[in-house]
Formats: C-alpha cells, structure tokens, sequence
C-alpha cells in the first residue's frame, strides 16, 4: 500500500496572521457555535484593541504585526517543538494513515506524496483535505497528535466520497451537510478497534453531535448505522449521509 509522507514546516506568517484576521472578524465574534474570538484573544491578548478599529486596512496591519512578533520571538521553541511534533509522528502516523485507509477500503493515491503539517500560533486547526494539509500550534501537544488523525481522517473521507459519489464537487464547509458527515463520523471511524490502536488519544467529535432529541442523538444514529454497515464503509457513508440529512430537515 502506498502512504504518503508527513512533513512537518513552519506556517507562512502572513498564512497564520490571515488565519488570526478571520478568527477575529466580526462574522466569527457573533458565532455562537464555537468561541473563534474569545480563544482567539486569550492567545494575542494585545489584539483585544481591534475592536475599536473600523478600518479594515488598519486592523488587519495590526493584526499581522502581533502574529509576526510572536512568531519571531518564538522563532527557536517552534523549530524545537516541530523536530518533537516531527518525532512522534514517525512512531505512529504511518500505521494511522495505513489502518485508517483499510478500513475506508481506500487506496491512497500516489498523486499526493505528502500531507503537510504546518506549526504557527493558533487557537483553532484550519485544514484543506483537497491539498492534503493541516495547521497545528506549537504550544500544543495532545492536540496535535489527535488533531492530526482527525484531519487525515477527513482526507481519506473525502477522497472516498468522491471515489463512491463518481463527482469531485467541492471541499464541504460549514454548514454542508457533507461537512456534517465528515465531522460526524470521526468518532466511530477513529474509534475502530481497528485504528484506535495507532492512535495515541481518543478522538470525539463536537460537543453538539452527541446532544439527544427524543432520546437519541445524531452521533447515537450514526454509530448504531456504523455497527450495522462496519464492513461495507461506503454503504455506511451513504446511509449516514441520509441520516444527516434527515437531521437537517427534521425528518
């Protein structure tokens, strides 16, 4: 079988500051659903001043001044803590991506060599499963690790997707119900006794996925929808795409 390699690299500085700018956007303060600026803040405390810029210009000078400051000031912990990050993966990420490819019954593509890991300062993990990337913060250490598979888990998930669907389409986002099945099917995908072996934390999805309605949550449907369709995974990604839909529409 064929499995890429991870690399490990230092995040372009105007990549993280971009990240930290939509963090902090005003769309993101007024989202309820995940504590974008609130985190956001409690990393660049200093940027708790933006609020009383209007000017995007303005604002987003400010914001890449912070992010490339700290970057700088850290220069040398991040590049210790990337030839950590690095370590670790090699014990493990291999068998990861192997178990975690059988068991979508999915060959990786010799297509994309690589999947990259990308160490800046963030509060939340950006990821592009079309270009096979990941970013993490360097003052993390669990989730790194647990934010790694779960990334790759959506690598692997959409590439499948397209493979059973016969379309290529678009990375799903929020609030694509396809974004809510990849996000959905972490646990009971990571949680395979399977893959769970070369992982080294468990992996949950969000919090609102296990929220019960008349008893039951979508994450309760899904698993039961996995443990009847373990051995047939695109059987599995199809009925539980239904399941999300139905969800989505109250049916």
């Amino acid at each position: 079988m064929y499995i890429p390699t991870l690399n490990v690299r230092k995040i372009n500085p105007a990549m993280n500051a971009k990240f930290i700018t939509s963090f902090l956007s005003k769309e993101k303060k007024d989202n309820t659903s995940r504590p974008f600026y609130d985190k956001t803040i409690e990393l660049f405390p200093e940027l708790e001043c933006i609020s009383g810029i209007d000017n995007e210009t303005d604002r987003n000078a400010v914001i890449s001044e912070s992010v490339r400051r700290h970057l700088c000031e850290n220069d040398v912990v991040i590049t210790e803590r990337m030839a950590h990050f690095k370590e670790v993966f090699d014990s493990f990420i291999y068998q990861n991506i192997e178990a975690q490819c059988e068991l979508f019954d999915y060959k990786w593509s010799e297509r994309y060599p690589e999947i990259v890991c990308y160490v800046g300062y963030l509060p939340f993990y950006p990821r592009s499963a079309e270009d096979k990337c990941f970013f993490v913060s360097y003052h993390d250490e669990e989730r790194v690790f647990s934010g790694a598979v779960h990334e790759i888990n959506h690598m692997i998930f959409w590439e499948k997707w397209k493979e059973i669907s016969g379309t290529q389409g678009t990375e799903p986002a929020f609030p694509d119900p396809l974004w809510y099945l990849e996000e959905i099917i972490v646990d009971p995908t990571l949680n395979d006794e399977r893959v769970r072996r070369f992982t080294l934390y468990e992996n949950r999805a969000y919090p609102q996925f296990y929220v019960k309605k008349n008893g039951l949550s979508i994450m309760d449907r899904v698993k039961v929808c996995y443990a009847s369709y373990k051995e047939d995974i695109a059987g599995f990604l199809k009925e539980a795409y239904e399941i999300v839909l139905s969800e989505n529409t109250g049916k």
